[in-house]
């Protein structure tokens, strides 16, 4: 089984966010740098289930699927725990919870580089 590369899905699911549902006048702040929308973006995407499933809890819906993204992502979810300073039982939490957990602890980096993708293609075009 192949290990689930969180960083590159979060990615993929901050862009197509960004592209799907900003206007042109924000896509156009975004990209410009300006640093009131991006921190409003960043604070969006931090609740969008479509993104971190912050917001309902789940991002897959399923725990089956939040189960099969967790293999081999432990150290990713010991980090998430540790960065926001939980003291939980990941286990009594559920799979779910621990998706979402490591999704909004990979927010702001995927955001980043999200953006500068965005960015590079916007200035070619």
């Amino acid at each position: 089984m192949k290990t689930y590369s969180y960083p590159q899905h979060v990615k993929e699911d901050i862009k197509e966010y960004i592209n799907d549902e900003l206007d042109t006048g924000t896509f156009g702040l975004l990209v410009q740098g300006d640093e009131d929308t991006i921190e409003d973006i960043r604070d969006t995407l931090f609740n969008e289930d479509s993104v971190t499933g912050n917001m309902s809890g789940s991002y897959t819906m399923s725990t089956r699927k939040a189960e099969e993204n967790l293999v081999g992502n432990w150290d990713l979810l010991e980090e998430a725990i540790n960065e926001f300073d939980l003291h939980v039982n990941p286990i009594k939490k559920g799979a779910e919870w621990c998706d979402s957990l490591i999704r909004c602890y990979l927010l702001d980096w995927c955001f980043s580089e999200a953006l500068k993708e965005i960015t590079k293609q916007e200035t070619k075009n």
